[in-house]
């Protein structure tokens, strides 16, 4: 009897392994492993990583958008001191005489040595390319240099090179600096009327640390807005003529094609040379803009009223 219950007990016994084989094989060592993972994330653990990407997006996207903000800024800083440079050696070998805003019957030149016409020849950027070392990269930073490239690439050369006067990084400051016949002429009966309202002489500059030559300008181009024009507006003349704030979804005329991109700033270039950033504000005030301003809200009244 002893004998058969160890018989059955061992039959038992076996049968036991057989089903514990079956559920957790051995493996070669001989130990039997736990139960294995399967391959791969679990949906859990993916919507673990993509938080955390996200929230490492949402970390880094404005740290980098601020970085290339800055970068942009001092590109265009690099060629507004290039292009201040150049406008006070215009001076200097002009017998004081500062660059002509936008003036009719001034000789401007092309690459090639050829006159350029009416208002190419109007406008600054022709007239001030020899001092710039003949390379319009300097004036045209950051985003504007494709365009730059786009329209040295047109097959009318002319249209290329009438192109190329409009729209530069910056605008001057024609009606106060250098003159602006289409808006007043600086000469003759106005100057009798208003006084030396225009600096035509560098040395006639009261605050050059103060008063502006060109600022950060944005005009229409083919159905879009870009960031360059060869001039820009005072927010008074014989009135207020800027809307009260600027606002990018109006056209550029509505600042006087001043644009305050790096954070609410403009890039002003003064007659002393120096470059700053001008907030909104600042380039309100007729200070930067006019050299017989007195206040931030000035208008050019006739002497004495």
């Amino acid at each position: 009897m002893a004998g058969w219950s160890r018989v059955g007990f061992g039959k038992k016994l076996q049968a036991l392994r057989e089903d514990r084989a079956s559920l957790w094989p051995v493996n070669a060592t001989g130990y039997t492993p736990t139960r294995q993972r399967p391959n791969g994330f679990t949906l859990i653990e993916l919507l673990v990583v993509v938080a955390i990407i996200a929230v490492l997006a949402g970390l880094l996207l404005p740290a980098m958008s601020k970085a290339k903000s800055q970068a942009r800024k001092a590109n265009e800083m690099s060629s507004s001191h290039q292009l201040m440079l150049a406008w006070q050696m215009y001076a200097d070998d002009h017998h004081d005489r500062v660059l002509p805003g936008y003036r009719h019957g001034y000789e401007a030149t092309d690459q090639d040595g050829q006159a350029v016409p009416f208002p190419i020849n109007a406008r600054y950027p022709w007239r001030l390319y020899p001092y710039l070392g003949k390379s319009f990269e300097v004036i045209y930073a950051n985003e504007n240099r494709g365009l730059l490239q786009q329209f040295k690439r047109m097959p009318d050369k002319a249209i290329g090179i009438y192109a190329a006067s409009v729209f530069p990084s910056l605008g001057i400051n024609s009606t106060f600096v250098g003159g602006d016949d289409n808006e007043l002429d600086p000469s003759g009966r106005a100057r009798e009327v208003f006084g030396d309202f225009c600096v035509l002489k560098a040395t006639a500059a009261t605050r050059p640390s103060e008063l502006m030559v060109f600022t950060s300008a944005r005009g229409p181009f083919e159905g879009k807005i870009v960031n360059g024009f060869y001039l820009v507006r005072s927010p008074f003349f014989m009135a207020r003529r800027w809307s009260l704030d600027f606002n990018p979804a109006d056209g550029p005329e509505a600042w006087g094609h001043v644009h305050p991109r790096f954070s609410n700033r403009a890039l002003g270039g003064m007659v002393d040379g120096h470059v700053e950033a001008l907030s909104r504000r600042e380039l309100q005030d007729m200070r930067h803009w006019a050299n017989q301003a007195d206040r931030d809200d000035w208008t050019l009244q006739r002497p004495g009223r």
